[in-house]
């Protein structure tokens, strides 16, 4: 494998900084990536620099980003803790699936931009594929080792708890795809134009 490039290296650190100060810089709702509301509901932005640094910097790129989204999540849980906040210190429920996460932003830029003459419509279909990805990774590792009712651990009692958790997690996939969608698709055009502009 060759040496990573000072360009990759570049959009790591640069982009990889956004993602651990939203994950760890508190704020007035909590951190300044997760939105958080009395009712328990909870939305994230983190996941946005991620697949806008994972478009333009490329499969190496999109696995540090993705490993340091999961190390920025297993430790905000650890600092800031929170009703949810011991199943993220299981690294294969905070970790594994954002490492995962990542290489799906790569695979599914490289197979929509050249598909489309727009580059709007690969950006924006990536950021939703891809956040409906890394929801799906996050709750399957929740399900298995928490949630099902055969599951590794047994932190939470009663079945209607489980359903309720699951329930305000699908709710927050549907914000979190907008979000990810009306966010990373203008930055992305831009980021394109100003690339070829040089």
């Amino acid at each position: 494998m060759s040496k990573i490039s000072v360009r990759e290296m570049t959009l790591a650190g640069a982009f990889g900084g956004i993602i651990l100060f939203l994950s760890l810089v508190p704020s007035p709702w909590g951190q300044w990536g997760f939105i958080k509301f009395s009712s328990g509901i909870e939305f994230t932005i983190v996941h946005i620099p991620v697949i806008i640094g994972s478009m333009f910097g490329g499969k190496r790129v999109a696995l540090m980003l993705g490993l340091i989204f999961g190390l920025g999540s297993i430790s905000a849980a650890a600092i800031y803790g929170g009703a949810t906040a011991v199943m993220f210190l299981n690294p294969l429920v905070s970790i594994l699936p954002r490492v995962l996460f990542g290489y799906a932003i790569y695979l599914l830029f490289n197979l929509f931009k050249n598909r489309f003459k727009n580059p709007a419509i690969a950006f924006a279909l990536t950021a939703a594929l891809s956040t409906v990805i890394h929801t799906v990774l996050v709750l399957s590792m929740l399900f298995v080792f928490y949630l099902s009712p055969k599951a590794l651990f047994t932190l939470i009692e009663t079945e209607q708890l489980k359903m309720l958790l699951l329930f305000l997690l699908m709710i927050n996939l549907v914000v979190e795809v907008f979000l990810a969608v009306a966010i990373a698709t203008p930055i992305g055009v831009r980021m394109k134009q100003f690339k070829e502009a040089k």
